[in-house]
C-alpha cells in the first residue's frame, strides 16, 4: 500500500486527495509546511506532496528514508533539493502548465493597478473624496513592452500585451521562432530589453543564471521611469536595489506577486513604498488552477503506483541511480 503525506493541505486539497484512499491509498493530511512536521511519524511514507512553501531539502529527504516520489503541487521545484532526491532514486513530478493563463492575467492586474493608480484611487474614494490629479494614470497601449522569458506565461503575456496595443520585445536562451513570424513579439538581447522597455515582465524559472539577474547594474541600464513586474521568483530580483530605485525614481512603480522573503518581514521597506503593488504569491491562485492542480497531483501519483510516472522533472539527477533503467515513463 502506498503511504502519502500532504502538507500544506487546506481544506480543497483534502476534500480532493482524499478520493485516493478509495483506492487503496493511505494519507495523511497536515496544514503545516514541511518544518513545521515532525517527519519521525512518517518513516514509513513513499509519496510526499507539497506546495512552494515547504522546503525540502536534503535533510527531509533523508528523514523520510521509504520515499520515493515528491509531487509538488506548483510548476516550479527550486524548493526541492531534486540533486539529493535523485541520489536516493527518488522521483520529483511537478504540475507543469496550471499557471500560465492565471499568471498572466495577474501580470495585468498588477501593471494596471500600477500604471492607473488603482489602489491610490480605492483609498481616496474610501476616505469620502473624489477626483485627484494625483490619480493620473499612463496607457499601456503605445509603450515597449519587454518580456524576460517566453515560455507558457511569458508568451501570454506578450500576446496580451499586443492586444493592448504595446509593441512587445524579448529576450530568452530559447526563442520561439513562430512568435515572431506572427508578429507577436521581436526577439532582442537582454541588454536590449533592458534599455528599450517601458515595462518588463519576468518569466523565467529561478536558477543560477537568473539569480539576481534583475541588480543595481541591471536597473542602471533600464529607462527612467520603467516599470517592473515580477510573478516568478523573488531571487530573480536583487530587492534592496529594486527599493533603491523605486525611491529615487528611477523606477516609477513594480508590481510584485513573489519576493526574496516569504513572507517579507513587516519591516520591509517594500511595504512603505506608494509606487508598488504587492499581492502575497497568489498569481496562480484561481479557482480553475487549484482544480486543475489537485486532478494533476491524482494523476501524477496514480500514475506512479501504476509503474510509469509523469511529469518527472528531475531525470538528470536520477540517470545515474540504479533504480533509473527500471523505470518505465510516459
Amino acid at each position: 500500500m502506498n503511504k502519502i503525506l500532504v502538507l500544506e493541505a487546506n481544506p480543497k486539497t483534502v476534500e480532493a486527495l482524499i478520493k485516493l484512499r478509495k483506492e487503496g491509498f493511505e494519507t495523511a493530511f497536515r496544514n503545516e509546511t514541511v518544518d513545521k512536521v515532525d517527519l519521525k511519524q512518517y518513516r514509513d511514507f513513499d509519496i510526499l506532496s507539497v506546495f512552494v512553501f515547504s522546503r525540502v531539502d536534503r535533510q527531509v529527504i533523508e528523514s523520510l528514508p521509504n520515499l520515493r516520489l515528491i509531487v509538488t503541487r506548483s510548476s516550479g521545484f527550486d524548493h526541492i533539493d531534486v540533486q539529493a532526491a535523485g541520489e536516493r532514486g527518488i522521483l520529483v513530478s511537478n504540475v507543469p502548465s496550471y499557471g500560465s493563463m492565471p499568471v498572466a492575467e495577474h501580470v495585468f492586474a498588477l501593471l494596471l493597478a500600477v500604471m492607473r493608480k488603482i489602489v491610490k484611487a480605492d483609498s481616496i474614494v474610501r476616505s469620502s473624496k473624489w477626483f485627484s490629479p494625483e490619480l493620473q494614470g499612463r496607457l499601456i497601449s503605445g509603450k515597449t513592452f519587454g518580456v524576460i522569458g517566453t515560455g507558457a506565461i511569458g508568451e501570454r503575456v506578450a500576446r496580451i500585451a499586443k492586444a493592448f496595443g504595446a509593441e512587445v520585445i524579448a529576450y530568452d536562451t530559447f526563442k520561439k521562432v513562430a512568435l515572431e513570424a506572427e508578429g507577436v513579439l521581436k526577439y532582442v538581447t537582454f541588454e536590449e530589453v533592458l534599455e528599450k522597455s517601458d515595462i518588463i515582465s519576468l518569466h523565467v524559472p529561478l536558477t543560477k543564471e537568473t539569480y539576481l539577474m534583475i541588480n543595481s547594474d541591471s536597473i542602471a541600464r533600464m529607462k527612467n521611469g520603467a516599470i517592473l513586474i515580477n510573478t516568478s521568483r523573488g531571487q530573480i530580483v536583487d530587492q534592496e536595489a529594486l527599493v533603491e530605485a523605486l525611491k529615487t525614481g528611477k523606477l516609477s512603480g513594480a508590481g510584485l506577486d513573489v519576493f526574496e522573503k516569504e513572507p517579507p518581514d513587516p519591516d520591509d521597506p517594500l511595504l512603505k513604498l506608494e509606487n508598488v503593488v504587492l499581492t502575497p504569491h497568489v498569481a496562480w491562485n484561481t479557482v480553475e488552477a487549484e482544480d486543475y492542480i489537485l486532478q494533476s497531483t491524482m494523476d501524477a501519483i496514480r500514475a506512479f503506483a501504476n509503474g510509469k510516472p509523469i511529469n518527472v522533472v528531475n531525470l538528470k539527477e536520477l540517470g545515474k541511480h540504479p533504480l533509473a533503467p527500471t523505470i518505465s515513463f510516459n
